[in-house]
């Protein structure tokens, strides 16, 4: 191991003792103090405009309504455009009517901040420092998805939660690339498992919105393969195929590259690649620290 790479271990992952306390190693106060200064900024400057959030509420209430999910007319920059599978909008229909708008955002805003804090472990600290990481900042601006889905990854590694990938699937596709990655692991009965809960969640929301799925398979139709909705000039099917083949390799690795790599691959397939979307890349993080301290629990053996 180099210097430079001890240097950095130390700084991100020794912990600092102060007399008889012990503290998070400096990088992560240093990380943390950016973040807090980032989200504040973020809260004063946009929390008091809906986005992202604003659309879920929008297509939970036209579905209840009986109105079009989907604008035809919608484009990537049309403002609270809805391009989901109409899953998400059916689930959130009973918070939408309960919820008037602004405290529907503010519930989702709320949402946010406790799959961050749980993602860093339970750890303020932590948490503060992953919005130093600039995809974080810019997810708490626009108020999306992706850190929901980041929980659903972590979940879905563990043996039995297999299911948590058609989950969020149902919401952005790329996550079912989770299902391939546990048949190359060998672990078929969970692969079989994610299958049918993925099946079940279809078939409900069809029975429940035949229309509104028809309406989505036009949309995607008319978007077509080569759409590029992403900072890559690289179209989505193109994209897809890499995620893909990024998760299949993964599989092959020990853990936690394995792990790391399928969250790699399902952020590569995001349906649209905005800066927002490398948020779930966090997801790394309690996949590699979860590795660490299974590895630190283990006993050491000792030569007789």
């Amino acid at each position: 191991m180099t210097a430079p790479t001890t240097a950095a271990g130390r700084l991100f992952m020794k912990p600092m003792a102060v007399g008889s306390r012990t503290l998070p190693p400096l990088g992560v106060v240093v990380l943390a103090a950016i973040g807090a200064v980032l989200l504040l900024i973020v809260a004063t400057w946009r929390w008091g405009t809906p986005t992202d959030e604003h659309a879920y509420w929008l297509a939970a209430n036209r579905l209840w309504a009986g109105q079009p999910l989907y604008d035809p007319a919608a484009t990537p920059v049309t403002p609270y455009a809805y391009w989901y599978p109409p899953v998400l909008a059916q689930v959130l229909v009973p918070f939408a009517l309960l919820l008037p708008a602004t405290w529907f955002s503010v519930a989702w805003t709320l949402l946010m901040l406790v799959c961050l804090w749980w993602l860093a472990g339970r750890d303020v600290v932590l948490a503060l420092a992953f919005v130093a990481f600039p995809p974080v900042a810019v997810e708490f601006m626009f108020r999306n998805v992706h850190l929901v889905l980041a929980v659903l990854l972590v979940l879905g590694v563990d043996r039995g939660r297999g299911w948590l990938f058609s989950v969020g699937a149902a919401i952005k596709l790329a996550p079912g690339l989770g299902i391939p990655w546990l048949a190359a692991r060998g672990r078929w009965r969970d692969a079989g498992v994610a299958v049918l809960v993925g099946v079940g969640i279809l078939a409900v929301s069809v029975v429940l919105s035949p229309q509104a799925w028809a309406d989505w398979l036009g949309i995607a139709m008319s978007r077509g393969p080569a759409d590029v909705a992403s900072f890559l000039p690289v179209p989505f099917l193109l994209r897809a195929g890499v995620g893909l083949v990024v998760v299949l390799l993964a599989a092959r690795l020990r853990s936690p590259w394995a792990e790391m790599g399928l969250v790699i691959g399902v952020t590569v397939a995001l349906p649209t690649l905005w800066t927002t979307a490398l948020s779930v890349l966090v997801a790394v993080v309690p996949m590699y620290r979860r590795h660490t301290a299974v590895q630190s629990a283990r006993p050491v053996a000792v030569d007789a």
